[in-house]
């Protein structure tokens, strides 16, 4: 994403240098500022692009950060959950070891007390009989010996009992801290997933960034370039219009015939917003043949708001304007004479048009005026 910026911002000096290299062959003042003028459409498109990877970089960084928190903030819920197991395990384990241990001294007892009763069994039954002061009394001590054995019996499996149930619980409990680890060891897995993601976000929202800073010192400095050649061509366009042949008078040649005024000069309401129309509208197919209004100079053909257009200096302050045109006709260049009824150009809609229209416009020096006082 970073070189993806870089790559932007280079292409941004590359529009600058383009522009250096196109001044090498003869360009007229015109044409500089045509040229000049796209070449800053042209960094307006990349600064408006970088702003949109930068919001959408800046979009990943907020997605980014809020799931590596959450993740972090689950991590540390399981964190306490593995060692409250931990724990828990560590105490039935104990369990098990002090029952296991219990058994043993039991195991050991019982076995210290059986092998007793052998080596009491293995003497005669008269020194027995011989012991006792009655039969009473040798009737009791054997049931007394009975009782013990069956006691210490019960006593162990009792307790070998309760240490496998505490060994199964210890073996529940490791197999839930076992999961608990394997949780955890994913959201580990995640979050260093999430943290690669943002670096990578980051890394891209301050390319965007970088190259944004960039198109604006380039647009600012285009800017400087378009008003010294704005100065230029109005030196130059001054300079044509005295040039031009004189305005002897005369009617105009329609330059669209067959074809009527479709919005004349005037105040009107576009799109809900009232403004003044400088020249009137005539509609006609796209295509059409567009013809010089009287004899001039071409003393602009270029792009602006009026899209493809032409401009012809007539003399005296005299000036035709042609505009929303879809071509230039041939031969059509900055400084080139025209006589009245040349073919100049095709209509379009092209620049700021609703529609397949011929925008013709009169300004008498540099203001406009009703066209229709020059038709005949």
């Amino acid at each position: 994403m970073y070189k993806k910026g870089m790559r932007r911002a280079a292409a941004l000096l590359a529009v600058c240098w383009l522009g250096l290299l196109f001044r090498a062959a003869a360009e007229t003042p015109a044409e500089k500022l045509e040229r000049l003028r796209a070449e800053q459409q042209a960094i307006e498109q990349q600064i408006e692009q970088n702003r949109t990877d930068a919001a959408r970089a800046g979009d990943l960084v907020n997605l980014y950060t809020a799931k590596e928190q959450n993740v972090k903030v689950q991590i540390a819920v399981l964190q306490l959950k593995i060692q409250e197991c931990e724990a828990q395990l560590a105490g039935t384990q104990a369990q098990v070891a002090a029952k296991l241990l219990e058994v043993d001294r039991s195991t050991q007892s019982f076995e210290a007390r059986m092998k007793g009763m052998y080596e009491m069994s293995r003497q005669s039954g008269l020194a027995v009989l011989l012991g006792a002061d009655s039969l009473s009394e040798m009737l009791t001590f054997g049931e007394y010996l009975q009782r013990i054995a069956v006691r210490d019996t019960r006593l162990i499996a009792e307790l070998t009992a309760r240490r496998e149930e505490l060994a199964a619980l210890a073996a529940r409990q490791q197999a839930e801290l076992d999961a608990l680890d394997a949780s955890n060891a994913e959201l580990e897995a995640a979050a260093n997933e999430y943290a690669a993601a943002l670096q990578q976000a980051n890394a891209r929202l301050s390319a965007a960034q970088a190259a944004e800073q960039a198109g604006a010192a380039a647009f600012a400095a285009k800017e400087q370039e378009i008003a010294a050649a704005e100065r230029e061509y109005a030196e130059w366009a001054a300079q044509s219009d005295n040039d031009a042949p004189e305005y002897t008078g005369g009617a105009f040649y329609w330059p669209l015939p067959g074809y009527s005024t479709g919005s004349p000069m005037g105040w009107r309401t576009l799109n809900g917003v009232q403004e003044f129309h400088r020249g009137m509208d005539i509609p006609a197919p796209l295509g059409t043949k567009i013809y010089a209004a009287a004899d001039g100079v071409v003393s602009t053909k270029a792009h602006y708001t009026y899209g493809t257009c032409v401009k012809l200096s007539h003399g005296g302050g005299l000036v035709t304007i042609y505009a929303h045109m879809s071509a230039w006709a041939e031969g059509i260049a900055d400084g080139v004479p025209v006589k009245q009824g040349q073919l100049i150009g095709y209509v379009g809609r092209t620049g700021r048009a609703y529609g397949y229209h011929l925008h013709f416009e009169a300004n008498l020096n540099g203001a406009p005026v009703d066209v229709r006082d020059y038709l005949g």
